[in-house]
């Protein structure tokens, strides 16, 4: 992307966890960076290099057992933030030293993370949502580019900004979301492919570059957008059983994903029942 603002562009990833569970919530989170280059690869390469890892959230926790190296993952860019949240499993001193050398490393290749954002969608307002669209594409996209927006509204400035998402529920044709986001102005279409979706405009004076991406995580900014938003549904999930469990101790938890979130539904319909709990308000009609 063309940058005439000495070098500096702000970069937003993007990206979701739970589009496909019955249960549960969908999280969409979006990351903000300040950079020099839109390549972030050799910051990823050093950053591994001191064992914290940014990657595909789906590589870094497999659906079970420990929570802990994709807790390291998030835990350090939020400490860098200034956000902290009260972790599971990691340990204070690690989470304190490894977050200086992630500043260190920052630093040292003029790159800022100036944010990170979430969105959480639970299934009362996702069936609403369905209401509305014609798929869970649809609300996808539409989810994403609210919080974009959001993001945009916060951060605004002069410097133009690269926006990586990854592609929605493979969908190539962005051009009509983007014109129901940014109205009356003229947004050029780069390029449509299966592998990239590319579009530019300017927004109240500042060029933006949308790059809707196959494989998305592979650019560092939407895989911390994974990886925050993989973390915070599994953290509602742990919740989520436990409320369950407490109810029936002997029942298995669940992930929420179609075939097991039936067998779950199927275990709690009772207790559902007894408690007064609507379908609407527990289940995804996708």
């Amino acid at each position: 992307m063309a940058n005439e603002n000495n070098g500096k562009q702000l970069i937003i990833g993007t990206d979701e966890a739970g589009y496909g569970p019955n249960l549960g919530p969908l999280v969409i989170s979006a990351t903000v960076w300040e950079s020099p280059t839109d390549n972030l690869l050799p910051l990823l390469a050093q950053l591994n290099t001191h064992k914290i890892q940014i990657g595909d959230s789906k590589k870094l926790y497999h659906g079970s057992g420990s929570l802990t190296t994709l807790e390291y993952g998030i835990m350090i860019p939020l400490r860098y933030l200034g956000k902290p949240i009260s972790p599971l499993n990691t340990d204070e001193t690690v989470l304190t030293k490894q977050t200086e050398v992630f500043t260190k490393i920052l630093s040292e290749n003029k790159i800022r993370l100036c944010d990170i954002r979430s969105r959480i969608i639970e299934p009362e307002e996702f069936n609403r949502g369905l209401d509305r669209f014609d798929s869970k594409g649809s609300l996808l996209s539409d989810a994403t580019l609210t919080l974009i927006a959001e993001v945009l509204n916060v951060h605004h400035s002069s410097i133009p900004v690269l926006i990586f998402c990854d592609k929605h529920g493979g969908r190539n044709h962005y051009l009509d979301l983007l014109t129901e986001f940014f109205p009356d102005l003229w947004i050029q279409v780069i390029q449509e492919s299966r592998t990239s979706s590319v579009y530019r405009l300017t927004y109240k004076k500042q060029p933006l570059e949308f790059r809707f991406l196959a494989k998305g995580e592979s650019q560092v900014p939407v895989a911390l957008a994974s990886m925050n938003s993989k973390y915070l549904r599994e953290r509602a999930m742990i919740r989520f059983n436990e409320f369950w469990r407490e109810k029936i101790p002997d029942l298995k938890p669940t992930a929420g994903y179609p075939e097991d979130a039936r067998r779950f539904k199927n275990e709690i319909a009772a207790v559902q029942k007894e408690l007064g709990i609507k379908d609407e308000t527990l289940w995804r009609k996708r």
